[in-house]
């Protein structure tokens, strides 16, 4: 009613519209009550709802009852985590003390996921396939490289500035490399104002040898100068005891921390210049001859203790040779080849002594050649052309050709276009497959370092015919991408840690992954750079279970079958790599059963049982329990 006709009712009219206004509002109530008594429509929208869910279900119906009850398990075990651990919980009152998001910040949980999950332990036995996305040199934990350089007598280090306070400490970048005595002047000091070093005239012949300082000697003039740093806490990282002043200082120059990571003001560019700095401090640790045939069988080691059986190994050979452990022999690319098939025939020699040793690493590893993006033209060539010829003298080896680097400088993938079409040809006439598994998709603006959507990275893999995508992250804005990729069949290597540590998001929850699967694009779980990331596979499993409610055991069962489906092993390893699988499968299952079965009753965790079994009715273990 208008306000002027409100103003002129009378006082008999008023009341004649109030006794309508109670009529119409008794008929409304006994509606509302007829229709809630006869649950009119309810059912189908029940059936509705249910074929919704249905429909965004990963997990297949011929599950055998094994499987069924080892996945309710982890479930259970998940949601007992995620409100007794963490403790994280939607309340009005607010989180309680010491509770922590699950699936939250990866850094910022790790230590409770590493030594109080369940979860974790169990992520840990997951039979996981095989590895396809992880840069060499970047495996092992930093802190065995540098115990094995106090062993290398010419070992130098150079810094980007004096390092006379501890603001220098905080800002320098590092670089270490194994020189021959002749390369470098003696009495080169870090630590003294007339240090020369800065970022770029360590390539100026006439400074070079000015530059680099011998490392045995930095490590005891750190401890004169910088003492405290002695008394340095390492976090995340193995052996942290094992660890002198000044390798605990590098290793915080490496590893990212929770602190420069979360940090309010930390970019996407920020933490991709930092992480940057990390693998060019590590590079020099791991090329040279010793360490790189130690590094080969140790991170084969490393690899059967996640319990992955085959990996698609990506080294950088933009620097066309290493140094020998004294610096005055140089081992090109072929060389280094020959000393990886050396390393990992090695070690698959030792685990022939027994079948069961033999089935945990039996394809050995294949080398995808990796390139930086930031090159020009005429450096591309060289290095299409190399691996061309690497394949040719390694049949079999090289698997793969890769650009990698920030998506977000340049150059796009498109800038290489004519180059990489080349390559493509030249593959066909030598009769040799190296099909391209570019990084793409691994940036938030997805303009390939441009300020042009058309150089998106993703773009040009599908039309170059990429077989698979390192990433990805960005795809899911593409809607006709997906279905390409679905066409193509085009497998995604996912690196979860990776993405949200590098700030594409904010924590796994955030993470796309699960979209990708529901539209059916096979994916597959990494490390990318564990030793840069303090990850694992584990990890990486984990925060798949616990960055969305539709994964489920299945989904790492299937993650596992991916890996190895869309590797590049012979057809005939891939049917003994399955064959292995589904073995090893079953035998998982029947672990967490009776590992964990006790834990249940018919209505989930018994929380009696699992308070104990985490050690929370003991105050002096009860060291994260929620009150």
């Amino acid at each position: 009613m208008a306000l002027l006709e409100l103003l002129s009712i009378t006082p008999s009219k008023w009341t004649d519209d109030t006794r309508m206004i109670n009529t119409e509002g008794d008929m409304v109530d006994g509606l509302f009550q007829s229709n809630i008594d006869s649950e009119s429509g309810l059912e189908q929208c029940r059936e509705t709802l249910r074929e919704l869910v249905r429909s965004e279900d990963l997990t297949p119906s011929d599950l055998s009852e094994e499987e069924k009850e080892a996945a309710m398990i982890v479930r259970n075990i998940l949601e007992f985590e995620r409100k007794t651990l963490f403790g994280n919980l939607p309340s009005e009152d607010g989180p309680p003390p010491g509770s922590l998001d699950m699936g939250g910040q990866f850094l910022t949980n790790k230590q409770r996921i590493d030594e109080q999950s369940k979860l974790f332990q169990i992520a840990k036995l997951v039979p996981k396939g095989a590895l396809l996305h992880l840069h060499f040199n970047t495996e092992l934990d930093a802190a065995s490289v540098l115990r094995k350089a106090r062993n290398v007598p010419n070992m130098y280090i150079r810094s980007v500035r004096p390092l006379l306070s501890e603001e220098d400490l905080r800002q320098t970048e590092l670089v270490f490399s194994v020189m021959a005595d002749h390369e470098v002047s003696e009495g080169v000091n870090i630590f003294s104002p007339d240090y020369v070093g800065d970022r770029t005239n360590w390539k100026n012949p006439s400074m070079a040898h000015r530059v680099w300082m011998k490392w045995s000697r930095f490590c005891d003039d750190f401890d004169t100068h910088f003492r405290d740093f002695a008394k340095m806490q390492i976090v995340h990282l193995p052996d942290r005891g094992s660890v002198s002043a000044a390798e605990a200082w590098v290793l915080t120059k490496l590893a990212l921390d929770a602190e420069e990571v979360y940090k309010p003001d930390q970019t996407l560019n920020g933490i991709w210049s930092r992480f940057n700095q990390g693998t060019r401090c590590f590079k020099g640790l791991v090329n040279y001859r010793s360490a790189y045939e130690w590094y080969v069988g140790a991170a084969v080691d490393r690899m059967i203790e996640e319990r992955v059986m085959y990996a698609e190994l990506r080294p950088m050979l933009l620097d066309k040779s290493i140094p020998s452990d004294d610096g005055t022999q140089r081992i090109d690319n072929s060389e280094q080849m020959r000393l990886l098939l050396q390393a990992v025939q090695s070690k698959m020699q030792q685990l022939s002594s027994s079948k069961e040793q033999q089935r945990k690493f039996p394809f050995g590893v294949k080398v995808i050649y990796c390139a930086p993006r930031s090159i020009s033209k005429e450096m591309m060539r060289v290095e299409l052309r190399d691996c061309l010829k690497l394949a040719l003298e390694y049949r079999g080896l090289i698997c793969g050709f890769d650009l990698v680097g920030a998506e977000d400088r340049p150059h796009p993938i498109v800038f290489y276009l004519s180059e990489l079409q080349a390559f493509r040809k030249t593959c066909d006439d030598l009769d040799i497959k190296i099909p391209f598994l570019f990084h793409a998709g691994e940036s938030l603006l997805d303009t390939g370092g441009s300020e042009d959507k058309e150089n998106s990275n993703l773009y040009a893999a599908v039309a170059l015919g990429a077989e698979r995508i390192g990433h990805a992250f960005s795809l899911i804005k593409h809607p006709h991408l997906i279905d390409m990729f679905k066409q193509m069949d085009i497998c995604v290597e996912l690196c979860l840690v990776s993405n949200e540590l590098l700030h594409l998001c904010r924590n796994v929850k955030q993470h796309p992954f699960t979209a990708l699967l529901a539209a059916g694009i096979p994916c597959t779980l990494n490390t990318d750079n564990p030793n840069l990331f303090n990850n694992s596979m584990a990890h990486e499993f984990y925060q798949a279970m616990v960055g969305a409610p539709a994964v489920s055991l299945h989904t790492w069962k299937q993650f596992a079958q991916w890996s190895i489906e869309y590797s590049y092993l012979s057809e005939e390893d891939k049917r003994q790599g399955l064959k292995i699988l589904k073995t090893d499968w079953k035998d998982f299952c029947n672990m967490i059963r009776l590992d964990y079965g006790w834990l249940m009753t018919d209505g989930g965790v018994d929380e009696t049982k699992a308070r104990q079994a985490y050690g929370m009715t003991d105050p002096a273990r009860a060291k994260y329990q929620i009150k």
